[in-house]
């Protein structure tokens, strides 16, 4: 009896231990297919309509950035551990000879390191010519909202320009700045200093050398808002490179220089107008982040100044004093690739590595892995500490079933010394396809499917378990009867036995 019981209780147990396992199966797929209610989201402000310029810090100083923060700043912890897995490898220079370049002046500054890495007669003054615009259209940006239309005057119309504006249209603040910087339209950066001051030439000029004066520019003066070569209309190409890099943080500013083609609808005088960057073959380099050049006549003159970002390498350049544009662009080629030889690059994320989970909003997977789009470099200066790296992933909620394949779900942020100094998308490399209504509420359809066995699972358990026990009661039933009935048997037994002998009961 007693083995019996032993018996059905081991059956029992095992049971038991299954429904456990089945619990434990229930929960890990609920866990794994739960929205990442924490996951920091991403905002890029990519899009948006900024007009306040960044008019301090470095780009109010010289170019020599405080190197000290580099050996004494502390480092930011990261969300990942990536940054501090890769920091030996290390891009080693390659070359440390400067580049010789045919242009009369030029100077090379890296925003990663805040040195100046190249320069050769920078501080000559030369005629800045077009590049001057570079100011109209910040103070523009400064003091105008884009939506605003202006009405052109004939003074603009009398500069002329690729843009052909007509006296009395109406055109918009931002069409004009399209016009000024893809087309180097003096007729559309005449109206837009008209918008800013009035008819008064000399504030708006006034306005444009108080604003170079406060970018760091001590070798700058500007006479017309157009780059009409003057006697003491000047500058050098340092102090360009200075008013590059603040235009060049101006969202702005950097989305329309760089664009390739923008359409005007009709205005009251002229039908829709579409434009073509005059600088098609160069922006194919898609490293450029923004660009404005200038064609001279003579000896001496023409520019081309860029702000460039090469895998996280941030530069800004200015080449100055050649009429040709094919001297110039080779020029600022040779910088750029002296930059990339002979600037410290750490990797620190490679292409394709797999850096963090994205959540999917209705998706039939709802957690899915995120990968780097791209290398992922920092850049230091000689004396700077690779212990100053970090790392941060920063995911997207929003991203919303279906996806597909290469979807960027979220960022990777590089930071030197605490400021962010790269980011790399992060991307799905799987399509998504819409899940089952479980999949609005965080879990997925695998998750859906192993919810619902587990579940299935532990009622046939449960009923099995049930049926278990009632027949133990049953046969427990039985052998209560069993034992009675033979205790009534040998009950019976002694009393016949008695009634032989005789005995009283």
């Amino acid at each position: 009896m007693n083995f019996k019981l032993a018996s059905s209780n081991r059956a029992i147990g095992k049971v038991t231990r299954t429904a456990l396992i089945v619990v434990l199966v229930l929960v890990f797929a609920i866990m794994e297919s739960a929205p990442a209610f924490a996951m920091e989201a991403y905002k890029g402000n990519l899009g948006t309509e900024k007009n306040n310029l960044t008019l301090s810090g470095d780009f109010l100083t010289s170019t020599k950035a405080d190197k000290s923060k580099y050996k004494t700043a502390k480092t930011k912890k990261a969300k990942s551990n990536k940054a501090n897995s890769k920091k030996n490898n290390v891009n080693k220079k390659k070359t440390d000879k400067k580049p010789s370049i045919s242009s009369l002046s030029a100077v090379l500054y890296c925003e990663n390191t805040g040195e100046i890495l190249f320069e050769q007669k920078s501080r000559s003054r030369i005629a800045p010519l077009t590049t001057t615009k570079i100011i109209t259209v910040l103070l523009a940006i400064q003091n105008l909202q884009l939506s605003t239309e202006v009405e052109i005057s004939a003074e603009a119309v009398g500069f002329g320009g690729t843009m052909a504006l007509k006296e009395g249209e109406k055109i918009s603040v931002e069409n004009l700045i399209y016009g000024s910087l893809m087309l180097d339209s003096s007729d559309a950066t005449y109206a837009l200093a008209e918008a800013v001051s009035g008819s008064d030439n000399s504030k708006f000029v006034n306005m444009m050398n108080e604003l170079a004066k406060n970018m760091g520019c001590k070798e700058t003066h500007f006479t017309n808002p157009v780059g009409t070569p003057e006697m003491d209309h000047y500058s050098t190409a340092n102090d360009m490179m200075q008013i590059m890099k603040v235009a060049s943080s101006n969202d702005i500013f950097r989305k329309i220089s760089s664009a390739k083609n923008h359409k005007i609808k009709p205005t009251n005088a002229s039908k829709e107008r579409i434009l073509t960057n005059q600088y098609p073959e160069i922006l194919k380099d898609k490293s450029i982040i923004a660009i404005q050049k200038a064609t001279g006549s003579k000896e001496g003159e023409g520019s081309i100044l860029m702000s460039y970002n090469y895998k996280g390498l941030k530069l800004v350049l200015d080449v100055m004093g050649s009429p040709e544009d094919k001297v110039r662009e080779n020029d600022a080629k040779k910088l750029i690739d002296y930059a990339v030889s002979s600037v410290r690059g750490i990797k620190v994320i490679s292409k394709g590595e797999k850096i963090d989970k994205a959540y999917i909003k209705g998706g039939e997977k709802t957690r899915v892995n995120a990968y780097a789009a791209d290398d992922g470099y920092a850049y230091l200066p000689e004396q700077g500490s690779k212990e100053l790296i970090s790392g941060s992933v920063e995911m997207d909620e929003k991203i919303k079933a279906p996806v597909k394949k290469g979807t960027q779900v979220g960022t990777y942020v590089i930071s030197v010394a605490d400021d962010p100094v790269n980011k790399i998308p992060l991307i799905v490399k799987e399509d998504i396809g819409t899940g089952w209504l479980p999949s609005k509420i965080g879990i997925s359809n695998l998750g859906t499917v192993l919810i619902i066995s587990a579940i299935l699972l532990l009622i046939i358990i449960y009923i099995y378990i049930r049926i278990k026990i009632a027949q133990m009661k049953r046969r427990t039933a039985r052998k209560r009867k069993q034992m009675a009935y033979q205790k009534a048997l040998r009950q019976i037994e002694i009393e016949e036995d008695r009634r032989r002998r005789g005995w009283n009961i």
